[in-house]
């Protein structure tokens, strides 16, 4: 790491803005110091109650999902959970469980379900039996159209093998506390419902039954989760103006956003694939209004050195590469030797899995730096849930600061909720005609197909 690298506090990550060459004035700092007090001011008023859902256990919910996912773990016919849930809904849980399925203490195994796709749900629910299956629905709003047919394909799969009360028994629903028509269905069927608080929405829930329920049901440690994020916490609490790295980091970001709107997100661990999903989504929604933002893509090292390393390096120079990085992979995997005597295999001869991804990211960061292609580096100190629950944290809340620089309302999604509109609209069109038409008419199923 350069000398321009330095820890978030007491926080298991990293993060080194070099590779950015950015400049910022007093006079600058001092104009984002006050935007960053006035975020505080607002994540503290709970304009989004993630940033208190770390210290609040009513916001985080976590003995209600500890004990219900205990319930679950202590039934052994249960092995597998059908997750569902779209965006927000299902890109925490589902990069948490990817990323520390290496400290599962638990032997069910998650499907997770977001696609309305008729392909992905036979071929998959035909490999799995009711019996043995958790499902577990989320949708803030209750209404996610998606998620709602999901889930009542996966409701009847159930009731008509178990029967309705043998159903109830095995679905849990992740809702709003007070309304919707998830919530609703849930109480006329008696399911287990865990509480989305209505403050936190959906790209930040994973600090919620959202996130700590898959959790826990994992068995991960979900202290040391809300750990990690409690210290970013703690850091931004304290943060002074001159050395505040989310204001370096997020100013630096802007000003070249005129000349490098596209982000590109490469961890170099595979367990990561999915945060760069997560991110895209946490940045593209939040900050993609009025005309601004930017291009969130998500990528994977050593991979994407097959694939993006060239455009990134020699195509258009309008991109910031995020790099994450691992410092400590934890156990060591040596190549051994084949006994073949020729260059490539005697070099990689000894040489341990871990540090040749480390080498691999060195050689492509300093390819970038030769190129004068801009980069930043978060390094997380290993793989565990305290350093997952910062990484999720800190990258929240610099996009609710991004937000404020910008001057967007980082926590709506009107763009989401017009397309909500449009297809509600048309579903009940096709309702509509499916009802006065004749079934079996040529030009009826048609016209269906066509609109």
């Amino acid at each position: 790491m350069s000398i321009s690298a330095s820890r978030f506090g007491s926080s298991p990550l990293l993060l080194d803005w070099s590779g950015l060459n950015t400049e910022i004035s007093r006079e600058e700092r001092e104009e984002a110091h006050a935007k960053w007090l006035a975020t505080l001011d607002g994540l503290r008023a709970r304009v989004s109650g993630f940033y208190d859902a770390v210290i609040d256990p009513s916001l985080s919910q976590i003995e209600a999902c500890r004990t219900l996912a205990d319930r679950f773990k202590s039934d052994s016919r249960i092995r597998h959970c059908l997750f569902i849930g779209i965006g927000g809904s299902s890109l925490g849980p589902l990069c948490l469980i990817d990323a520390l399925k290496h400290r599962s203490s638990s032997p069910i195994q998650f499907h997770f379900f977001e696609n309305p796709d008729p392909i992905d749900w036979q071929y998959r629910i035909a490999r799995m039996k009711p019996e043995e299956t958790l499902v577990c629905v989320v949708t803030k709003s209750g209404t996610t159209y998606e998620t709602i047919s999901i889930f009542m394909l996966a409701w009847n799969w159930l009731v008509q093998s178990l029967g309705t009360q043998r159903a109830a028994a095995q679905t849990v629903a992740i809702t709003d506390p007070a309304k919707g028509e998830l919530l609703e269905f849930a109480r006329k069927e008696g399911l287990s419902t865990l509480e989305i608080a209505p403050s936190v929405g959906g790209r930040f829930s994973v600090f919620t039954p959202v996130g700590l329920f898959a959790a826990a049901l994992a068995g991960l440690d979900l202290d040391a989760f809300l750990l990690g994020a409690k210290k970013i916490r703690d850091y931004c609490e304290r943060a002074s103006q001159e050395k505040n790295l989310f204001l370096t980091w997020a100013v630096s970001l802007m000003k070249k956003r005129e000349t490098h709107p596209i982000h590109v997100m490469m961890p170099y661990t595979t367990p990561l694939r999915q945060a760069g999903a997560w991110w895209v989504q946490l940045w593209s929604e939040s900050l993609g209004k009025d005309g601004k933002g930017f291009t969130a893509v998500p990528s994977l090292g050593a991979v994407d050195q097959h694939s993006m390393l060239q455009l990134l390096r020699d195509g258009p120079n309008d991109k910031v590469i995020w790099f994450v990085n691992i410092q400590d992979f934890g156990p060591k995997v040596p190549v051994p030797s084949v006994k073949f005597p020729v260059k490539t295999f005697e070099l990689l001869e000894g040489q341990e899995l871990g540090s040749l991804l480390d080498t691999e990211f060195r050689a492509i960061q300093k390819v970038m730096k030769n190129r004068g292609r801009p980069a930043l580096q978060l390094q997380l100190d290993s793989l565990t849930e305290e350093s997952l629950g910062a990484f999720f944290f800190a990258l929240s809340v610099l996009t609710a600061y991004a937000g404020r620089l910008l001057g967007v309302d980082p926590f709506d999604q009107p763009g989401v909720e017009e397309g909500k509109v449009y297809i509600r609209e048309t579903l009940e069109q096709i309702k509509k005609q499916a009802k006065y038409m004749d079934p079996e008419d040529t030009v009826h199923r048609l016209r269906l197909h066509r609109e």
